[in-house]
């Protein structure tokens, strides 16, 4: 009760705010839906984007100027301000995709971009979680806010099994966290990550080998859940397949952006524990994350199944980095620069291919086989373009954020002395052209089928030149980005 009453709350207000608006926000679209009974999905998205352009922009500003500060359950430092704005970018494309996806659905928009809100600020929850409980509470968060924006699109069965199977799985995924949580509580008396740290740099825990190691056990569990990661990846395919895709879009880029966040936070906090074989761990979890993930999308005909087995691929390269950061801390700053890096990388790829894949859509009916593609190049070149170079970077084609991105990522893995995790990823990248090039050839090399595209939404466009535009200049000229990327991790709490 003292600490309460010595907060400081004028600081943490200020510091917390983007939080705190998004919460206010979504609350305020809530009562216009229960007050207003005609929807306003213009003005909403409106008045949404130039509230979000304004966060983004005093987010960048409290990363510029934020002195490392933990405020007992939450801390701020560049790290957490960083994915901030990774995740706030992506709310804005998304939105941006949505204006489409609300039109032909005939849900309220109200109250989707009401779930949108409350997602990213269980997410940011997530980036500044000074302890677990204040973690979990974020991924809950954000998870319930997924579950019922998959289940969103009426009449479509596929969409209420897609939302029970993602509801029944990660309740359970939710259950190894908590125990996980308690498990530690037992060991330390605190849930606090500095207690973690402080227990994991004594390296005194005689007669606490096997509740840490359980404790670890249950939230490595339940993290890989979140971030699909072999052999906890199985939910993905089918969630992806079956929630309409601007949600989709949202799950692949902002929910695996803060999930990789909570597992940096408890790995860098626990690193130092020597009874926990994390080297071995994660190496083995990240050379079967990319592999099965590249080898069972070789086999997918389905636009939205390919992309999530490309996520799977995706989160084993992201955890190369994670291994690296971990094996030597000398070299944390560029490791852990690259892991960001290839956060926000990975995120405008995925959001723009799944932005052609909504534009694709006629009618509210979404885009199943690659099938669909068959000729794109002669219906819409610009959409086909898009396509290609969104696909060429997400397989690391040079001049592209994708390239640039599993370089650092690489050259981290490389320094740290795993060479074979190295080759493997190199590999791995080498085998996902296969399945990128399957839906170029057919936008190319294949006779147009199927209906004619309908004149695109400029929201819809902008958001699909956005991510093209920053993919291609940030693959060219990254440096910067990457610079900004390493200053987020030198004074990193834990």
């Amino acid at each position: 009760m003292e600490k309460l009453f010595n907060t400081d709350w004028n600081l943490l207000l200020q510091l917390a705010l983007p939080m705190v608006l998004l919460a206010g926000l979504g609350m305020s679209l809530l009562l216009c839906s229960a007050f207003f009974p005609r929807d306003r999905p213009k003005i909403f998205l409106g008045v949404l984007l130039l509230a979000i352009l304004g966060i983004l922009f005093y987010t960048w500003m409290q990363w510029r100027v934020v002195v490392p500060l933990s405020q007992e359950m939450l801390l701020f430092d560049r790290f957490s301000y960083s994915l901030d704005l990774i995740v706030l970018v992506t709310l804005l494309i998304v939105l941006l995709l949505c204006s489409k996806y609300v039109s032909a659905e005939g849900t309220r928009s109200s109250e989707v971009y009401a779930l949108f809100l409350f997602a990213v600020v269980g997410m940011m929850l997530i980036h500044h979680g000074a302890d677990l409980i204040v973690i979990f509470l974020g991924i809950e968060i954000m998870s319930l806010s997924s579950y019922i924006l998959t289940g969103s699109r009426r009449g479509i069965i596929r969409s209420y099994e897609a939302a029970m199977k993602y509801f029944i799985l990660g309740s359970f995924a939710s259950c190894f966290l908590l125990y996980g949580i308690a498990l530690a509580y037992g060991v330390t008396g605190s849930t606090s990550l500095a207690s973690l740290q402080s227990l994991s740099l004594a390296a005194d825990t005689s007669g606490n080998t096997v509740l840490l190691t359980m404790s670890v056990a249950f939230l490595l569990v339940g993290l890989g859940f979140k971030i699909a990661a072999v052999p906890f990846h199985l939910w993905a395919p089918d969630v992806y397949e079956g929630a309409p895709t601007p949600v989709t879009a949202f799950m692949a880029a902002g929910v695996k952006t803060a999930a990789f966040a909570a597992l940096l936070r408890i790995v860098l906090a626990l690193g130092h524990l020597p009874q926990i074989p994390w080297i071995p761990v994660l190496w083995i979890l990240s050379a079967l994350t990319m592999t099965i993930g590249n080898l069972v999308a070789l086999r997918q005909t389905h636009i939205k199944r390919l992309l999530a087995y490309s996520s799977v691929a995706h989160a084993g390269y992201l955890l190369v980095g994670v291994t690296a950061a971990l094996q030597n801390n000398t070299l944390s700053d560029a490791t852990l620069g690259g892991v960001v890096f290839y956060l926000f990388a990975y995120s405008l790829m995925t959001l723009g291919a799944f932005g052609v894949v909504v534009a694709m859509g006629h009618r509210g009916e979404q885009v199943e086989e690659l099938s669909d593609f068959s000729g794109l190049s002669q219906r819409h070149p610009f959409l086909a373009a898009a396509l290609t170079v969104f696909l060429l970077s997400m397989a690391g084609i040079p001049a592209t954020i994708g390239f640039a991105g599993k370089f650092y990522l690489f050259a981290g893995a490389v320094e740290a002395g795993f060479y074979g995790l190295t080759i493997l990823a190199v590999l791995n990248s080498v085998i996902s052209v296969y399945y990128y090039f399957a839906p170029i050839i057919k936008m190319y090399f294949q006779p147009p089928r199927g209906y004619e595209l309908p004149p695109l939404s400029y929201p819809l466009l902008a958001a699909v030149f956005l991510c093209l535009f920053t993919v291609l200049y940030l693959g060219i000229f990254p440096s910067d980005l990457f610079l900004m990327a390493r200053e987020s991790v030198k004074e990193l709490i834990f």
